[in-house]
Parts: structure tokens; C-alpha cells; sequence
């Protein structure tokens, strides 16, 4: 089996070997890199050529936003994944705007980072469960209607754009897959949207992901 290529970047020692110890013991996941700051990660990443990086957000010097930006920007193909203690949906904001495509709060499982690599490895989003909630919320709703969606289908257009499957969509709003399908269809087709990722760019355009408070 190939395994992929993992960097992680922590400023916490116990923490930095604990991820890539943890990320070690997968089958089809190695650690090609560990880094403490920036500029370590700039360097390590440049030469390790990793599929993804987990990146804590408070870093000594430029702190894990900036690294995030600086890293989509360098180098495109990879994909970056916030791991952060803050749960502060401006945080996830942030990460989003700077290109991250992963969103993991440290007080979540081993589980939940392993699904976060797995899921930007295979070409999708992950925002950790909690803050997805939110979102969903009635309060944090989107606040306008672009293409005349209806609620199910800006629901169903919400959690594609967080990176959940069909059939978690299904799980999520109790409906059948044929259902969600359905939705997704009609609301991609008003909107004209005929990829993940320009779903993500309409979702967080549109302040549906970013006007959390």
C-alpha cells in the first residue's frame, strides 16, 4: 500500500510527537516532516513534498493562519488542516479565507484528525462536527437566498460545503440518499455550481460560513 505523506507543525513538543506517533501507526498514512514554527514548516514542507499538513494555529512568530496562506500559496496541491484549541467559529473563518481545507479543535478525537486527513486526502472538506452544528443553527443561518433555494436545498448546499458525503447528509437531515441527490441537483443547477469547490467558494461568498459570531 502507498502511504501518504504527512507534515504535522505544533510548538508543543509532547503534542507534535504525540500526532505523528498517532499518524505513524496508520497503514496508509507516514509522517515525512514535524516542525515547531513557521519557518521550520516552510523549509521541512519545501524539501518533505507532504500530500497534507496539520497546522496549529498559535505558533511562535506568524501564527498558523498566515503559515496556512502562505503554504495554499506555494504550494497548491497541498492540503492544510487547522488543529486548533480555539473553537471560535471567526477562527474557522479565518482558516477558510486563507485556503485551509481542514478544520480539527484539539479536544476532538484521534478519530476525528485521522477522518480530517482522509477526507482532504480524498478531495474534501472537513470542519470538525461541533462548529458544522453551529452553522447549521437557526441563529447562523444564511441570511440570504441566492437562486431561490429552498431551505432543505441551502441545507443540503451547506454541508456539501463542509465536506460531508451524501449519505451523511442523509444521516444528518433524516432523508434518503435519493433525496439528498435530489436537493443537490436542483439547488447546483439554479446556481450553476458543478464542482465541490466552487460550491465552498459560493458558500463562504455568500457569508454562509463566515458570519458566525
Amino acid at each position: 500500500m502507498c502511504c501518504r505523506r504527512i507534515f504535522v507543525v505544533d510548538d508543543h513538543p509532547i503534542i507534535l510527537s504525540g500526532v505523528g506517533a498517532m499518524i505513524n501507526s496508520q497503514d496508509d498514512l507516514t509522517i515525512v516532516g514535524l516542525a515547531a514554527n513557521a519557518d521550520e514548516a516552510l523549509e521541512g514542507i519545501g524539501k518533505a513534498h507532504p500530500d497534507v499538513a496539520v497546522i496549529d494555529i498559535s505558533l511562535p512568530g506568524a501564527n498558523g493562519v498566515t503559515l496556512i496562506e502562505r503554504l495554499v500559496e506555494r504550494f497548491p496541491e497541498l492540503g492544510c488542516i487547522a488543529l486548533t484549541a480555539h473553537e471560535d467559529p471567526g477562527c474557522l473563518r479565518q482558516v477558510l479565507a486563507a485556503g485551509g481545507r481542514g478544520f480539527v479543535v484539539k479536544r476532538s478525537t484521534a478519530m476525528d484528525l485521522l477522518q480530517a486527513i482522509r477526507c482532504v486526502l480524498a478531495g474534501d472538506n472537513y470542519v470538525d462536527p461541533a462548529l458544522a452544528a453551529r452553522i447549521l443553527s437557526p441563529r447562523h443561518g444564511p441570511q440570504c437566498d441566492p437562486g431561490n433555494l429552498s431551505e432543505r436545498e441551502r441545507s443540503v448546499i451547506q454541508l456539501v460545503a463542509l465536506g460531508y458525503s451524501n449519505k451523511e447528509i442523509s444521516s444528518r437531515l433524516n432523508l434518503s440518499i435519493k433525496t439528498i441527490e435530489t436537493y443537490r441537483t436542483r439547488a447546483t443547477d439554479k446556481l450553476e455550481l458543478h464542482s465541490r469547490a466552487a460550491i465552498v467558494r459560493f458558500a463562504q461568498s455568500n457569508g454562509w460560513l463566515a458570519e458566525l459570531q
